[in-house]
């Protein structure tokens, strides 16, 4: 049956719903990425330009967090107040889901005050910049090899200021299987008047011929 993106008539990626359906836009529809039961389908953005599935994390956002004491590097899901990262999606479609695709990219927003998340403007230095754990365990950072490097698309906290700013990072990578990032240390924090928190981006799986175009 030709998929039309409702939970009863799931697509098992978007490329897929956008071959069948050519006219649909942008927005959230249903697929089955295992091709099994309908009724474990998952709700998703279909980016149509892309032809990228995008799952969506949940929560998206942590709590503004503030912390005082001697460690210099925190994980976002052990702080207090922190979160713990999930997505919409079960491990199962997930894994199909990266078995499909040959790219993958993820952003994510570090909102800061007195706290840099890439670059450390007065230090002229990455030793601070925050450390992203993969899907399969595999730590990115800001530098170090290359097929685990992360880049900054906007770089607002590497003053330090002690107004509100934010650095956007973005990762993307031909080993599908290392996206989504489950978890985020914090490296540059301690003093009483730095604070943070965490956006979470949606992670954006693409096949070759549709990252091409």
């Amino acid at each position: 049956m030709k998929p039309t993106g409702e939970k009863h008539s799931p697509a098992k990626t978007c490329k897929e719903l956008y071959i069948a359906n050519p006219t649909f836009t942008s927005g959230d529809y249903w697929i089955d990425p295992n091709d099994g039961d309908k009724r474990d389908a998952i709700l998703v953005h279909c980016d149509m330009v892309k032809k990228s599935t995008c799952v969506k994390p949940q929560p998206n956002r942590s709590e503004n967090i503030h912390y005082t004491g001697e460690e210099r590097e925190l994980w976002l899901g052990e702080v207090r107040n922190g979160m713990k990262i999930t997505y919409k999606a079960d491990s199962i479609q997930l894994s199909h889901l990266q078995m499909l695709s040959t790219h993958a990219t993820q952003n994510i927003t570090y909102h800061c005050k007195n706290t840099v998340a890439y670059h450390d403007k007065a230090k002229n230095n990455y030793r601070r910049s925050l450390k992203l754990l993969a899907w399969n365990d595999a730590e990115l950072t800001a530098k170090g090899s290359p097929r685990l490097r992360y880049e900054a698309l906007e770089d607002g906290c590497q003053f330090r200021t002690n107004a509100w700013a934010k650095t956007v990072l973005s990762y993307t990578t031909e080993r599908a299987i290392r996206l989504p990032i489950i978890d985020i240390a914090i490296r540059d924090i301690g003093a009483a008047d730095q604070e943070f928190s965490i956006e979470i981006g949606p992670v954006c799986y693409q096949s070759q011929d549709s990252f091409e175009s």
